[in-house]
């Protein structure tokens, strides 16, 4: 849960005083385990539409443009608007004022009868439901498809992932609630028309027991992640027809000296090279690596600091792109939510960050 500092004050100190170094120890800080490597962000989008003071911009997500990879797309919820859409240069290009949008996930090759699209869904904080856009193949029209009259039945809706199950030809949608409880939504169309228009169908409720947010399945082992924010990382099937039990990640919350609560935005990246779950660390600025290959074995934390463009601190949402993305990013990239965005030392609107992946992949 991202806990807004922001005052005028704040924002007209400098950058210095503003950002602690990610390698600087404090007194009740326990000897971590590793060393903190840090790297530096490739480039930034545009500051979410909204105030400098304001805790607006939260998940970010990727759309590749199989055409044409240097105009595909990055995404962004505003929980403030709506959802965003920037170019590969970081510039806005559309935003969707539709409510609350608080995490977002995307879907390419959604199944509808003989007809394929790419979706992007999102938790609508505004009216506790599931919103969910089709993409035309040129990444230039957003459609809203879903039935707006679905409803959850969490007292409040707020962290969100899909699930692609390729095999079964089903597509999933799991959302949280503050109190712990995940819906799992089975999406699929809502009638045989041609009309894109997409209704929901609730398989069964999981239980994390405390507050959770940051989530994400890997379609590869049918397995659910969830960030609890102040007890680490659980572990369920995706499979709606499973077990309701779940296992907890060791070293993935303060057992981990490296880590320090709140566990938020989760992500996983997965290549020939391995196959790794990646998760922010919102209380120390970190982002801890988790081998699936070795049993989600602990890897190491590593920090994203000042260069030409500022470093990410108290970050909500993450996203990892584990595919070529043109010449540039021939590992892919991650995706970071920046919670204190500057701009030569002034406080800037919240915005995202893009990592080049074969940075990480030097510190692994």
């Amino acid at each position: 849960m991202m806990i807004k500092k922001y005052s005028l004050l704040l924002a007209a100190l400098s950058l210095a005083a503003c950002k602690q170094s990610k390698t600087e120890k404090s007194e009740d800080k326990p000897a971590e385990t590793n060393a903190i490597a840090e790297v530096f962000a490739d480039f930034e989008t545009e500051p979410v539409i909204e105030a400098s003071d304001e805790d607006a911009a939260d998940d970010p997500a990727f759309w590749f443009n199989a055409k044409d990879a240097e105009k595909s797309l990055i995404l962004g919820s505003n929980k403030k608007l709506g959802l965003e859409v920037y170019s590969m240069q970081g510039q806005r290009i559309a935003h969707y004022a539709s409510g609350r949008i608080n995490n977002i996930d995307v879907i390419q090759g959604f199944n509808w009868g003989d007809t394929v699209v790419d979706i992007v869904a999102g938790s609508n904080r505004s009216y506790g439901r599931i919103d969910v856009w089709a993409i035309d193949s040129s990444g230039t029209n957003f459609q809203l498809v879903s039935d707006t009259n679905m409803r959850s039945e969490l007292e409040d809706v707020y962290g969100f992932c899909l699930y692609h199950d390729t095999l079964n030809k089903k597509v999933y949608a799991f959302i949280n609630s503050k109190t712990g409880e995940v819906e799992q939504w089975e999406i699929s169309a809502k009638d045989s028309s041609n009309q894109f228009s997409l209704g929901f169908k609730k398989m069964r409720l999981l239980n994390a027991g405390k507050q959770v947010e940051g989530m994400v399945v890997d379609p590869s082992s049918q397995k659910l992640y969830v960030g609890v924010e102040e007890e680490g990382i659980l572990v369920f099937s995706a499979q709606a027809e499973d077990s309701l039990a779940s296992t907890r990640i060791p070293l993935s919350g303060e057992d981990n000296p490296d880590l320090k609560f709140d566990i938020e935005g989760l992500a996983i990246h997965h290549s020939a090279a391995g196959k790794y779950l990646l998760a922010s660390s919102q209380g120390n600025n970190r982002y801890a690596i988790f081998n699936l290959e070795e049993d989600a074995k602990y890897v190491k934390a590593f920090a994203v600091v000042d260069s030409v463009v500022d470093g990410c601190e108290e970050t909500d949402g993450i996203d990892a792109i584990s595919i070529k993305v043109g010449n540039k990013y021939p590992q892919g990239f991650m995706l970071i939510q920046d919670g204190y965005n500057f701009d030569n030392g002034e406080a800037k609107a919240q915005n995202f960050k893009l990592v080049d992946w074969q940075k990480v992949a030097e510190i692994l």
